[in-house]
């Protein structure tokens, strides 16, 4: 089939690289504008244009949808369009322009988690089953039928990073499957079921934040949804510095460490205090006190404008000590 593919981000790119491998042609690649990105916001190369480039593919960048794209998308004829990770929602007009196959690849089970941030939502909720649905584009944003789905599990060591990359791995494959079968008229798309609709919003800064007056589950989860970018955070003497792995601590594990901060001289109870550190040394490492005394072992950290490093590394070099307080 003669395609045309919608993509902008690094998920985008496996799946062009996988059309491109295939029978199918790709007639052109549409893609986003270059924009400023990273600390100085230097205007960062488009990904997706970049691997356009090298595979030898027609591309064009658009900041909006306007005549001389819809002209140009008319005289295409192509048999099918592919949507990955494209950012942008697809005018009306654009579907009145022609009577290709339309596919979109969204790496959550839908209709679980429609909507920009699947995967985040996935590990927030800690959810042990993942997918990628290949579903129908139409107008409403995530709501087309369904052509075919696969499913895999998540570990508990799973990040951002880790899902992405299985969601890749499992979804190209079906995606090419789909395109296939589409091809000789052997698939067709079933509606989605409304009434199990769950959606995924927008990340914002406030997001990132880790709330150690959360349950120790529940804090984990926000450290995998956002590790290792953006990054879940907390703050210690004004400084912002990220947890990009961490683990809940249970029953005999907890009871393990001694624990020598139950009165400071006010007369406070701080271990009530969540957010207190109650271990920080090299054969324990960091342990923090969250929700209904539960308990968060942080294993690898990032302090602001620094490198990754173990929770050993933060202990020696910020001089780290038990009885102190994240905030």
């Amino acid at each position: 089939m003669k395609i045309l593919f919608f993509g902008s981000s690094e998920f985008s790119v496996p799946f062009l690289e996988e059309i491109y491998k295939s029978k199918h042609n790709v007639l052109l690649v549409v893609t986003t504008t270059d924009k400023p990105a990273g600390r100085g916001r230097k205007t960062a190369p488009n990904v997706v244009k970049n691997k356009a480039a090298e595979l030898g593919l027609d591309f064009v960048q658009i900041e909006k949808f306007d005549g001389s794209f819809f002209d140009r998308f008319a005289g295409l004829e192509p048999d099918a369009v592919v949507v990955a990770s494209f950012g942008k929602i697809f005018p009306g007009k654009l579907f009145e322009l022609t009577d290709a196959l339309w596919f979109n690849v969204h790496p959550s089970l839908l209709p679980k988690y429609r909507g920009p941030t699947p995967i985040v939502s996935t590990l927030l909720n800690g959810d042990k089953e993942g997918g990628v649905s290949i579903i129908e584009v139409i107008p409403e944003v995530d709501k087309g039928g369904i052509y075919e789905q696969i499913k895999f599990e998540i570990e508990i060591d799973d990040n951002l990073d880790s899902l992405e990359r299985k969601s890749v791995e499992f979804g190209k494959l079906l995606l090419i499957k789909v395109l296939d079968l589409a091809e000789i008229e052997k698939i067709k798309p079933y509606p989605q079921d409304e009434k199990n609709a769950t959606f995924s919003y927008k990340i914002t800064k406030d997001d990132l934040k880790i709330n150690w007056d959360s349950g120790a589950e529940k804090i984990v989860n926000r450290i995998r949804a956002f590790s290792p970018k953006p990054g879940a955070y907390f703050i210690r003497k004004g400084l912002r510095i990220k947890v990009l792995k961490a683990a809940v601590l249970n029953g005999s594990q907890v009871n393990a460490y001694p624990d020598n901060f139950k009165i400071d001289k006010s007369g406070i109870d701080k271990n009530k205090k969540n957010g207190l550190i109650l271990a920080a040394d090299k054969k324990t490492g960091i342990l923090v006190r969250c929700n209904n005394n539960e308990t968060v072992k942080i294993e690898l950290l990032q302090p602001q404008g620094k490198k990754i490093m173990s929770s050993v590394d933060f202990i020696n070099g910020y001089r780290l000590e038990a009885g102190e307080s994240f905030e």
